[in-house]
């Protein structure tokens, strides 16, 4: 009985917007932690986002410049969500952070062999971060990062084991172009039982350009604006599937103290159901509010919210 729960538990499990035909488990792993990255179809590697960098390349947190509470919500397909919790505070010899994951598939209910039926958690899931990230000179910035994780499947087995991201960025010479790449979920498997599932190891490689336009204040007054306009592009590899691109755009307006940005992009994992992306996100001195949609194909969408505090 308990086998046959298992198996039911894993058809359904894993999370619409990291589903991929893939040799790797897992998936939860793979899911944006920031509404920013997720807009701009997971193409971060080689932007400076501070702790909205955390879910795609560590070496970016390296950028914040005052300490950054964040918290984003994903409201999945079938009664699942995903949240995250996390904080990174500059120092003078770099910026530690730390974050808290969890995933709920919600509830499923499961039929046996002897004709009895149950109603259980699908998959409960805690995933817990901590790592540094800081800043080498000459334009180069480096972070790492450890997970722990616990994954719970039908109420009837768990598992448990460590992950670790690394990365890098360079502010190149050229203003406005920035290079990044990183390595993450690097570990063992994850061993339920006796069926033992490698983790969804990922290299990725990227590039950010931003084009800055500041005008004279005098056309303003007082109320001085700048605009942004960045243009991403990745090329990621998951373990067992095939290397894809991956691409977003950001055009963000500074209007006194706040900003208004919007956002798209596009993942071409042919793999997975995952595709165009949008968003758009305020903010008024010390806080910013983010939200995107993510399109899953013929599965719906998927929307991610993040509030951020800026100290």
């Amino acid at each position: 009985m308990r086998r046959a729960a298992l198996f039911a538990a894993l058809a359904f499990l894993a999370p619409a917007s990291a589903r991929a035909v893939s040799a790797a488990g897992a998936a939860v792993l793979r899911l944006p932690l920031s509404a920013d990255a997720a807009a701009m179809g997971g193409a971060y590697s080689g932007f400076a986002g501070g702790l909205s960098s955390l879910g795609v390349n560590p070496a970016g947190v390296a950028a914040a410049t005052t300490p950054e509470l964040e918290t984003t919500f994903h409201q999945g397909l079938v009664q699942d969500a995903f949240g995250f919790l996390g904080y990174a505070h500059p120092l003078s010899c770099g910026v530690p952070f730390g974050g808290l994951a969890y995933y709920d598939a919600g509830s499923v209910s499961l039929s046996f062999s002897n004709g009895t039926q149950s109603t259980v958690v699908a998959e409960r899931d805690y995933i817990g971060m901590l790592g540094w990230s800081m800043t080498l000179g000459g334009g180069l910035s480096a972070g790492v990062m450890a997970r722990a994780f616990r994954f719970e499947l039908a109420q009837q087995a768990t598992a448990t084991g460590f992950a670790g991201d690394a990365g890098v960025q360079w502010a190149t010479p050229l203003k406005g172009l920035r290079l990044g790449a990183a390595v993450q979920n690097a570990g063992a498997g994850v061993k339920f039982e006796d069926a033992t599932d490698p983790l969804p190891l990922t290299g990725r490689a990227g590039a950010a350009y931003t084009l800055e336009w500041h005008p004279d204040k005098s056309m303003l007054g007082s109320y001085y604006a700048a605009a942004r306009f960045t243009t991403t592009a990745d090329a990621v590899q998951t373990r067992g599937d095939s290397t894809y691109p991956a691409v977003g755009t950001e055009f963000a307006i500074d209007i006194g103290s706040g900003s208004i940005a919007l956002r798209a992009g596009y993942n071409f994992d042919t793999q997975s159901a995952t595709g165009i992306s949008y968003g758009a996100g305020v903010r008024e001195g010390r806080f910013s509010l983010d939200f995107a949609q993510v399109s899953t194909g013929e599965l719906g969408n998927v929307q991610y919210g993040s509030f951020t505090i800026r100290f």
